[in-house]
């Protein structure tokens, strides 16, 4: 090429100088890229592998208590201990399965039968990653209890969420249920009774469990003892240790997920609860002084008076049935069953005493 004169020859250089830097720079950015992609791929592999064997060792060192049944083609977990009339059904919160009773089942199940089961993703039950609404939930305990040959009377316990499951079960199967115990219960109503601040806070843990759908398949969740967090540190090592490793299996914040999706549509329609009638009942609320709430971004008047709305709902399950009474856990918050399990243990086989003795 024939340039008419220098200022071409040094523009056409300086073009040249310019698409060729732009490759260089193109092509380190490539090289990150991919090199980045690669460290991600073995990261991830890595940690399948790590969440994988650690599963592994824990389904080995803490295998299921009770036996496995087919529902429907789920494989679900019941834990049934001791003898005795009428049996004793535990349904726990969100999230909560049969070893959250560790500390009372025993203990009840010298006064009576007593089972406690897993919904699917639960502890030890199969996931089955999608909605199920109060009636499902209700259908699929019954026809567990059915194939398990778990017959006659029952007494219904539901914590937390559990106590709307319960109500539901009652409904829709009322012929050999003589009694409801009700730990602490959710309410019907209690998404609008509350104020927003609540409403909030549950919006932000759905974001946390988001993330953890996202990280607990590939060991960020237990590398980091990220489940810890959630568990009581007043509990012994042989209570938390196999409640841990249930908490950390790869489904579990997914089938958290679903319970949580599922259940925001049993708190939203603000129906109020149905009545009892003269089913005998036993209410546990906790009683915690609500100063013991108090934070940075939580007032002792803002505890005050939330305390007192979740009172009045406690209230108004008591007075779904003629035949009920009602116990204050004056030291326990939200879970009794572990925060007083005494108490737990004393007055629920106090209730299944009176029901085997006919006094009401």
């Amino acid at each position: 090429m024939i340039y008419a004169n220098r200022g071409a020859l040094v523009e056409d250089l300086f073009r040249n100088a310019k698409h060729h830097c732009h490759l260089i720079w193109r092509n380190r950015v490539r090289k990150i890229f991919i090199n980045i992609v690669i460290v991600m791929i073995v990261l991830v592999g890595a940690g399948l592998f790590y969440q994988s064997t650690q599963q592994r060792k824990d389904v080995s060192k803490f295998p299921a208590p009770g036996k496995y049944y087919d529902v429907g083609g789920i494989s679900m977990h019941l834990d049934c201990r001791g003898n005795g009339s009428p049996v004793l059904i535990i349904e726990s919160g969100l999230g909560g399965g049969s070893s959250g009773w560790s500390l009372v089942h025993d203990a009840l199940a010298s006064e009576t039968r007593v089972c406690a089961y897993d919904r699917p993703g639960i502890d030890w039950s199969a996931p089955v990653h999608r909605f199920a609404d109060s009636t499902e939930v209700s259908n699929r305990l019954f026809k567990l209890l059915t194939v398990a040959g778990v017959e006659g009377p029952k007494i219904l316990l539901g914590m937390s969420a559990g106590g709307i499951y319960v109500r539901e079960y009652y409904k829709n199967h009322p012929g050999d249920i003589t009694g409801m115990v009700l730990i602490d219960s959710s309410h019907e109503q209690q998404a609008s009774r509350f104020p927003p601040r609540v409403m909030s806070t549950i919006s932000m843990y759905t974001i946390r469990i988001n993330a953890c759908r996202l990280f607990q398949p590939i060991g960020v969740v237990r590398g980091l003892g990220i489940m810890e967090w959630f568990i009581d540190p007043d509990l012994d090592e042989a209570t938390k240790q196999p409640l841990l490793a249930r908490l950390n299996q790869s489904h579990y914040c997914e089938s958290q997920y679903w319970e949580d999706q599922s259940f925001s549509g049993e708190v939203s329609d603000e129906l109020p609860p149905d009545s009892l009638g003269e089913l005998p009942l036993l209410v546990l609320s906790q009683g915690k002084e609500p100063k013991a709430y108090v934070g940075d971004d939580f007032t002792l008047e803002q505890a005050m008076a939330e305390a007192e709305i979740w009172d009045t709902l406690q209230d108004e399950l008591m007075n779904l049935s003629s035949k009920s009474r009602r116990v204050i856990a004056y030291e326990s918050g939200h879970v009794i069953q572990n925060d007083q399990p005494d108490l737990v243990i004393e007055e629920v086989q106090k209730f299944i005493r009176k029901l085997q003795s006919g006094v009401e």
